[in-house]
């Protein structure tokens, strides 16, 4: 015992002491909870919103932006067209994007034979049919319905501002194109003439030069 505390005497000086000592305070600082990970988790922002309410919420801002993009591409070709010059467009549909599911029809057949007092006999064959939905699983571990094909929202009216509509010619252009491509009547297709700031420039300035040659 007493050869141990004259070892530990000679081996622990000052400094290997204090370099003990920081490094157990540095251990328990360590070894503390900072309670970080937790705070900022209390701070986030919560939606609110159950998994399938957000699905839904996509969809729609999905649907939304497709219903844009498609007025966006109209107004592209349309200013195109010989004399259209700039094209604004409109469009409004008759239903939403609507999804068709898989369904799963099995059925039973059966066949029966009936004999009769008078020595006949008959056959009576029966068929029976269900419908059921089938499922698949999502990402998240979720059963869904399957989806086998998504039908695009249907186009019902059409509204066209272009810089050349005043002109009759571009109007039945424009009016048989949209028939052509969205196979609506030409009563739901209104074509009107886009006034943009560089015309309207143009126009005062046309109305000031006529008033002083009148002058």
């Amino acid at each position: 015992m007493d050869k141990l505390r004259k070892w530990c005497r000679e081996k622990l000086t000052r400094e290997n002491m204090i370099v003990l000592a920081l490094s157990g305070i540095l251990l328990m600082v360590i070894a503390l909870p900072s309670g970080k990970s937790e705070k900022e988790g209390d701070g986030e922002p919560k939606s609110g919103l159950s998994d399938s309410q957000a699905g839904i919420m996509e969809e729609s801002e999905r649907t939304g932006t497709d219903e844009e993009e498609l007025e966006r591409r109209l107004e592209e070709f349309l200013s195109c067209m010989e004399g259209a010059g700039t094209v604004k467009v409109m469009l409004t549909f008759s239903s939403t994007e609507e999804q068709v599911v898989e369904k799963d029809s099995p059925y039973t057949s059966s066949q029966t034979s009936e004999n009769d007092s008078a020595g006949g006999s008959r056959s009576i064959a029966q068929r029976e049919q269900e419908q059921s939905t089938v499922y698949t699983t999502d990402r998240e571990g979720n059963q869904v319905p399957y989806v086998k094909k998504t039908l695009s929202a249907a186009v019902e009216g059409v509204t066209v501002l272009a810089q050349g509509g005043d002109s009759w010619a571009v109007k039945k252009n424009i009016t048989d194109v949209i028939e052509a491509l969205f196979g609506i009547e030409a009563h739901k297709i209104k074509v009107a003439k886009l006034v943009v700031p560089s015309d309207e420039a143009a126009a005062t300035e046309e109305n000031e030069e006529s008033r002083g040659i009148r002058n």
